[in-house]
């Protein structure tokens, strides 16, 4: 059943504790560049480098003063390629450079209201977006002349841009004597032998796909049945190897630890693009249709960092990110410049949307401090 919404404050203590309970915060605070003189190459109004823009990308920019936007996210191979093939041709063409810095809920919480906040982005959740909202702490806007990612619903696109969707997948070993189908499967440890790396402090999908493999329809998920959920997961639990990290999660499958996982297709795609025995389906997947690079309320690089949305936001950097990295654009245009091939590794291409379980982004946005509660109870029972 629906739990009612945590007001601001106790959302913010109740999701830090846990999150750091369960190995959310991941890793220690990476170390920030120091600001660039006014001396550095390229600013605002000369556009420096030799990167070409997508379409109008820079047309429409203001001067840009800032000399640097720090983004909070995960790191690891994903993270290099977006520096690759995003932040470093977006600083090219803006004079900002971009700084990373390691993802942190607690953290972000903490500058979301601040007038000083060290961060100008996260890489966010949709549901995370709807819940701040919700609770009457909205990040921060995004300046008039940034395009808007149509694929994210009205009432979120004034806060969101240069997401993407990614789907929780099943993926097994190709070395199973049969080839599973459905979350069924990945219960049946009798048809398809062998352990089931899951997922312990990324819980996105637990509950859902649980209730799917329980018979569950899909138009029936929500509201969530915790109970029915965690009882179904207690039948699985002594087969189960919990990864920390999608990385690990991989290593599983990679060394034969585990037969079968859940996991995001990005990770399953890159199992098999390197050559291990290893496959996957979108069907009754669970899709999130869309995260965000979430300001907060006052960031401290404003004019740079809504240049970097816009950049983000272009159909020609979604699709490229959908190419690289395989997350699903949040902007419809960036679809049509996807191969058929290319398409069918998409998550939000609409092919494999209309197989997916589309998670109801706006009741897990009440309830998250909830689901975190319930599946951390259950990973500790």
């Amino acid at each position: 059943m629906p739990h009612p919404p945590l007001n601001s404050a106790s959302r913010r203590r109740f999701l830090t504790r846990a999150l750091w309970a369960t190995g959310g915060a991941l890793a220690g605070p990476a170390l920030l560049s120091a600001c660039g003189s006014d001396s550095d190459t390229g600013s605002g109004g000369d556009k420096a480098g030799s990167a070409t823009a997508p379409a109008d990308v820079d047309a429409k920019w203001p001067r840009i003063r800032s000399r640097q936007v720090v983004v909070a996210g995960f790191g690891g191979e994903t993270y290099d390629i977006r520096q690759e093939q995003c932040f470093d041709p977006y600083s090219e063409v803006s004079g900002a450079r971009v700084v990373q810095a390691a993802w942190d809920y607690g953290k972000f919480l903490s500058m979301l209201e601040s007038s000083s906040p060290a961060w100008d982005l996260i890489d966010f959740d949709g549901y995370s977006v709807a819940g701040l909202i919700e609770a009457g702490t909205a990040p921060g806007r995004l300046a008039d002349w940034v395009r808007r990612c149509d694929l994210v619903p009205k009432a979120y696109q004034d806060y969101c841009a240069g997401g993407y969707a990614w789907s929780q997948v099943m993926g097994w070993s190709t070395e199973l004597d049969a080839t599973p189908t459905g979350w069924a499967d990945f219960f049946d440890t009798k048809k398809f032998p062998g352990k089931r790396a899951f997922p312990k402090s990324l819980y996105m999908g637990a509950m859902e796909l649980a209730l799917l493999a329980d018979g569950v329809p899909k138009d029936k998920i929500y509201p969530l049945d915790f109970d029915r959920a965690t009882a179904k997961l207690d039948e699985l639990k002594s087969h189960m190897i919990f990864y920390d990290t999608y990385a690990q999660g991989q290593q599983y499958m990679a060394q034969g630890s585990a037969s079968m996982i859940a996991t995001s297709s990005a990770r399953m795609i890159q199992l098999k693009n390197d050559g291990k025995p290893a496959d996957f389906t979108f069907q009754d997947a669970m899709l999130y249709p869309w995260s965000a690079f979430t300001m907060p309320q006052k960031p401290q690089n404003a004019d740079a960092v809504n240049a970097l949305l816009d950049y983000m936001s272009t159909p020609e950097q979604q699709a490229l990110i959908a190419k690289k990295i395989y997350l699903g654009p949040t902007v419809s245009k960036a679809l049509d410049l996807l191969s058929d091939k290319e398409l069918a590794l998409t998550p939000s291409a609409p092919d494999n949307v209309a197989k997916q379980l589309s998670v109801d982004v706006d009741y897990l946005g009440t309830t998250d401090a909830t689901y975190v509660e319930k599946f951390t109870s259950w990973v500790g029972a």
